[in-house]
């Protein structure tokens, strides 16, 4: 038996399911996983937070034992079935225990510990296994982490607040610190939901001596990324907000740090490929960079970022400290404007990021917001 259209619907169904961890399961991959009989689901899952059950087990055990349908039954999964122990036991032998007809797996893993090795323990114990041979939207959806296997580097998302006279921070009275809104508490409810998604934010060291940020998950739901600060001239104070974080990560940085403070020498170093080589030495899988604009300009004018999120205020500052240029020309493919409450929010994807995914679909920018 191959694939048959029959089966893409209820592949669509496990790759949305597969949202489902959207913020729990990083550095491991969104998994969805349905159970089909006699054109009807009988069970479904998806792999919800590291260490917790995978997809397929989570679908199995809504089934009671030795389940008599799942003789006839098709599972389908979003991704291969690991074939090894890590947290959690193989999923490949659970869907052999479970006496299953069929699995149709919507791509390859590429990581190297399964890659290939839990569809051919499928087939030897004599289950029928078909594989989709392309599924974009499933790229799309374990970008960062296919980003970190394929081009060993965290996906890299750029996100700039855009007054409607193109600054990035207003005016400021003599000695004036602190973050000043640019948007509507709208789109800030949403752009911490962003930084729920990734697993490092990004900031430099301007940022941290004028707003001193939390870089916290406050206004949504889900963890807060890793935060990570450049800082080779080590202008940031060790007390700052950002450092007591648990995770903290500097480079460069002052002296007198907390020693829960990673600090990373960066003398000689192009700030931008060190911050994503060591970044991919930690499992980082995806890292949002949120300023300020020069931060933003190195990754821009590195041409190291795969997609650019500009939230553009409709009110103007008259002044203050510009703003990026929205990336445009050949780098960019232009997905077009969103409008988000009084604002606007511009994305655009590396065109080279685009070629690498295959024909990815327009993601949706407007995530779910806590009530």
């Amino acid at each position: 038996m191959s694939v048959q259209a029959s089966d893409l619907p209820w592949m669509e169904r496990a790759l949305a399911l597969a949202q489902g961890g959207r913020w729990g399961t990083s550095p491991n991959p969104r998994v969805g996983c349905v159970i089909v009989y006699q054109n009807a689901v009988i069970a479904e899952g998806w792999h919800a937070a590291v260490g917790g059950p995978h997809a397929e087990v989570a679908a199995l055990d809504q089934l009671d034992g030795a389940d008599p349908r799942l003789s006839h039954a098709t599972a389908y999964v979003s991704l291969e079935p690991c074939n090894h122990h890590g947290l959690t036991p193989p999923c490949t032998e659970r869907l052999i225990s479970s006496g299953v007809h069929r699995v149709v797996i919507g791509m390859v893993d590429p990581d190297a510990r399964v890659s290939g090795s839990g569809i051919e323990r499928l087939k030897k114990a004599g289950l029928t296994v078909d594989v989709m041979e392309t599924l974009p939207e499933g790229r799309w959806l374990n970008r960062r982490f296919l980003s970190s296997i394929e081009r060993q580097r965290p996906w890299v998302v750029l996100k700039c607040a855009v007054s409607a006279d193109g600054y990035a921070d207003p005016v400021r009275d003599a000695g004036q610190k602190g973050s000043l809104a640019i948007t509507s508490p709208l789109l800030r409810r949403l752009t911490h939901q962003w930084r729920a998604e990734e697993q490092a934010i990004v900031v430099g060291a301007g940022t941290v001596v004028m707003d001193d940020p939390r870089l916290d998950v406050r206004d949504a739901t889900g963890p807060s990324p890793q935060p990570v600060v450049i800082d080779p001239q080590g202008r940031t104070s060790p007390k700052a907000t950002v450092y007591r974080h648990p995770q903290a990560l500097v480079f460069g940085g002052p002296e007198g740090l907390p020693g829960h403070v990673e600090r990373i020498e960066t003398a000689g170093q192009d700030a931008v490929p060190a911050v994503l080589r060591h970044l991919h030495s930690r499992d980082c899988r995806s890292l949002l960079v949120e300023g300020g604009p020069a931060t933003l300009s190195h990754f821009l004018h590195a041409g190291m970022w795969d997609e650019a999120r500009w939230c553009c205020s409709s009110n103007a500052t008259g002044g203050g400290l510009r703003a990026p240029e929205f990336p445009s020309g050949k780098a960019a493919l232009l997905r077009g404007e969103h409008p988000f409450g009084p604002d606007t929010i511009k994305y655009a994807l590396h065109r080279r990021s685009a070629d690498w995914i295959g024909s990815a679909p327009p993601p949706t920018l407007a995530l779910p917001l806590p009530s």
